[in-house]
């Protein structure tokens, strides 16, 4: 099957190249251009929704996974992508920090406190990835009796604890 744009692909083989970009076999994405042999693809980082990087592809090595469902979706995607630069985003956002951690707020900052997160407080990331650069930390409020849920940027976070690791 010959690819177009806005076909939605896996990467069917690990590309070192790639695979420094934190974009690997089995990764999903978006064809932006078709080109002959490469296509330029905006792959999706699964362990932090929103984030994205683009990448030229040797298209033996992209399968394809299925047309764009709605034709309306296609055409907003082709319209923002005509506000990008390629070039300056080939890389995911790294992650440092992964469900199950318990971290500490570092700033105060007046989004957070309206829920009732402050600097200083201990919660733990019960969520298996980010999403746009925020982890849901979950956090017990000062009584103990009850649970505050809120997304805290991963630059706002220090890691305090790690399951399955001695400090």
């Amino acid at each position: 099957m010959k690819l177009e744009v806005c076909d939605d692909i896996h990467l069917k083989e690990e590309i070192e190249e790639l695979a420094e970009c934190g974009i690997h076999k089995g990764c999903f994405g978006t064809v932006m251009q078709v080109g002959e042999p490469r296509s330029l693809v905006i792959f999706y980082n699964r362990q932090d929704i929103g984030n994205y990087a683009f990448a030229w592809v040797e298209n033996c090595n992209l399968e394809f996974y299925r047309k764009q469902l709605y034709e309306e979706t296609a055409l907003e995607m082709m319209e923002w992508f005509k506000t990008q630069d390629p070039t300056k985003k080939t890389r995911f956002s790294e992650t440092h920090l992964r469900e199950y951690d318990a971290v500490r707020v570092l700033v105060e900052k007046e989004e957070y406190a309206k829920r009732g997160v402050h600097k200083g407080m201990v919660g733990t990331i019960l969520e298996p990835e980010k999403i746009d650069g925020r982890w849901d930390v979950y956090f017990e409020d000062e009584e103990f009796a009850d649970t505050i849920e809120s997304p805290i940027l991963e630059t706002d976070l220090e890691l305090v604890f790690r399951p399955g690791e001695q400090k």
